[in-house]
């Protein structure tokens, strides 16, 4: 996530700018010290993302898997998550604060007022389980789909490459599942800039110059809280395992994106060619539980062998399934 800068237009005065810009910088510091720990983590050597028939034979014929923007997908309830917990620590720091912190965590927790400004961020989900019940039931069709599995390493390697840029950067973690690290990572970004929000008190600022601040300032740390709660998962979620890859641009640097169409609404996705970069990264398909399996097992070799793809295992679901 890039430091945030401040729009050169505006009437905000230069030491409050500077101070904006100091905060995001430390900021920065924070979720990437955080995020660092994290990247040092070793998963299990093969990663598996769940997909119906559509989504394998899509994934095989282009050799792309889809990162989604993080505003697109199926459930925000994981963005939402991560900021009704800043919103609950900063309301609960203001309540001894002055006047102005009361008003700035009142207003402070809205997605729709920071879409825009904090940067272009795309992700892509797999699990460190091949054959988990819940995973088929809600990402694989109600377990007639397929887990596909990738060569952890290869995978990993291609992607971190794939986004080494000035503009850019991409990384691949463990997805966290403890609420008390998500409150400790909001509650030093919230130390960090809580004084921020009596800056312009007492100067005697024209209005515009302080509404601005205060739009700026919660944007700042509405952009570090989302990015925080990208780690971050409800403990309810924990037998996923999930295993993230995200796709970071500046707000001053739009990628180039696709859409898709899901319902009455258009997708906004980025493509990672896995296939061109390492071919051999898929080495195993697992066919759902509750999937016809001769019919699911040949739709999948004949998805392998018209598009070229060798030495993949083909194996069969160990779940007793029934549906839910």
């Amino acid at each position: 996530m890039s430091s945030f800068q401040p729009p050169p237009s505006d009437p905000i005065p230069q030491d409050m700018k500077d101070a904006l810009r100091k905060f995001g910088t430390d900021a920065e510091r924070i979720v990437s010290t955080f995020a660092s720990v994290l990247e040092s983590y070793h998963p299990e050597p093969i990663i598996y993302h769940y997909t119906n028939d559509v989504g394998l034979r899509g994934i095989i014929e282009s050799g792309c898997l889809w990162l989604t923007n993080i505003f697109d997908l199926n459930d925000p309830s994981e963005l939402r998550h991560s900021l009704r917990h800043a919103v609950d620590i900063l309301q609960k720091k203001a309540q001894n604060g002055p006047p102005e912190s009361k008003l700035f965590a009142r207003d402070f927790g809205s997605l729709d007022k920071v879409m825009e400004r904090v940067g272009h961020i795309f992700t892509c989900s797999f699990s460190e389980r091949g054959d988990d019940l819940g995973q088929w039931r809600a990402y694989a069709d109600n377990g007639r789909g397929y887990a596909l599995g990738f060569d952890t390493d290869l995978l990993e390697r291609a992607f971190g490459a794939a986004g080494r840029t000035a503009t850019s950067n991409n990384g691949a973690f463990p997805v966290t599942y403890r609420d008390s690290s998500l409150d400790d990572l909001h509650t030093q970004l919230i130390d960090h800039m809580f004084d921020l929000i009596s800056l312009p008190h007492g100067r005697g600022l024209p209005v515009q110059a302080i509404l601005a601040y205060m739009v700026e300032l919660s944007v700042a740390l509405a952009a570090n809280v989302l990015h925080a709660g990208l780690f971050f998962k409800h403990e309810a979620y924990s037998n996923e395992k999930e295993y993230r890859f995200l796709e970071v641009h500046r707000a001053d640097a739009p990628p180039p994106i696709k859409q898709r169409v899901r319902g009455y609404s258009l997708v906004s996705y980025r493509e990672f060619d896995w296939e061109r970069t390492v071919p051999s990264a898929l080495r195993k398909i697992v066919i759902g539980p509750a999937a016809t399996l001769n019919v699911a097992e040949e739709f999948a070799k004949g998805c392998l062998r018209d598009f070229g793809i060798t030495c993949v295992d083909l194996t069969r679901s160990e779940i007793p399934y029934r549906d839910s």
